[in-house]
């Protein structure tokens, strides 16, 4: 009998998980804004990039192609995230949204880069325990699993960039558990950094660029809840040996009314892009409008 009656109260509280969490759901969209310099002062003045109902988006990549603006974005339905993309005019109007990548697992995090005449893409593969690179056969819509950069683990939000003669591969594990990697070209094998022994916090929010001769890497603030805030990090140490970063600069989830968390981050020397997070009642999920950014 106590163990019918365990059986049941097992039950109801994984009924009332579900009932729960059906209740609430996280909307993310993407906030987009011509970068005039300063952008950090001025996050409040953007054009919304809103999702469709029932889907979020979130973690908008820049990329630029032969003059062309690109945002390659996660398109999340709830169930798996594809990638999308769309193309930004010189003014900041936004293209109808074109499927870049699916696969039969869920994708995010769709960092894009060139290197001389190839174009590359390393999305988040969490599922598939490895860090994949892409390459474009026909850009931006039709993409070929090129090689695994490292294998083994959970990976979030990979970024590749090249300094100092090394192409350095920067993901996380564990939610928020900083990994580099770095290899002398994108064939050789992907050498661990010895910081990843320290297990430190420091998930990317993005891509790093320079900022006054300074590389800066957008960084996830996971400290009181997942995709809260992000600080911006200046890399000031970047060796086979060593690694130091400092923060510099604070995104919070205050650049638009009702946010609850910011954790994307892209800029260049056009445009500005990142998303906002508002916790929702599921059971009303419709379309965003702008003017629901602002009453809502």
């Amino acid at each position: 009998m106590k163990r019918k009656y365990l059986y049941l109260l097992l039950a109801y509280f994984s009924i009332s998980l579900v009932h729960l969490e059906a209740e609430t759901r996280s909307k993310y969209f993407i906030a987009i804004k011509k970068n005039e310099g300063d952008v950090l002062h001025t996050l409040d003045d953007f054009i919304p990039f809103l999702p469709k109902k029932q889907h979020l988006y979130a973690d908008p990549m820049l990329f630029k192609h032969q003059g062309i603006n690109y945002i390659f974005f996660e398109d999340y339905d709830y169930h798996k995230g594809i990638i999308l993309y769309t193309i930004l005019s010189e003014e900041g109007n936004i293209s109808p949204p074109k499927a870049a990548l699916e696969l039969p697992i869920h994708l995010s995090f769709p960092f894009v880069f060139s290197e001389k005449d190839d174009i590359f893409m390393v999305p988040e593969t969490y599922d598939a325990k490895e860090v994949a690179l892409f390459q474009a056969i026909k850009f931006p819509s039709q993409w070929e699993k090129r090689r695994v950069l490292v294998q083994g683990e959970n990976f979030a939000d990979p970024i590749l960039f090249k300094y100092n003669d090394y192409y350095w591969l920067f993901t996380a594990v564990r939610c928020d558990r900083l990994r580099i990697y770095y290899a002398k070209n994108l064939e050789s094998k992907f050498i661990p950094h010895p910081i990843n022994v320290r297990n430190i916090a420091g998930r990317n929010a993005g891509a790093v660029f320079y900022d006054g001769g300074h590389l800066i890497r957008p960084v996830m603030d996971c400290s009181k809840v997942y995709g809260g805030s992000m600080t911006l990090n200046r890399i000031e140490k970047l060796t086979p040996k060593e690694f130091r970063e400092k923060p510099i600069a604070y995104i919070y989830p205050t650049w638009a009314q009702n946010l609850d968390g910011t954790h994307t981050y892209n800029q260049n020397e056009d445009f500005v892009v990142y998303d906002g997070r508002r916790t929702i009642d599921s059971s009303q999920d419709e379309e965003y409008s702008e003017q629901s950014i602002e009453d809502n």
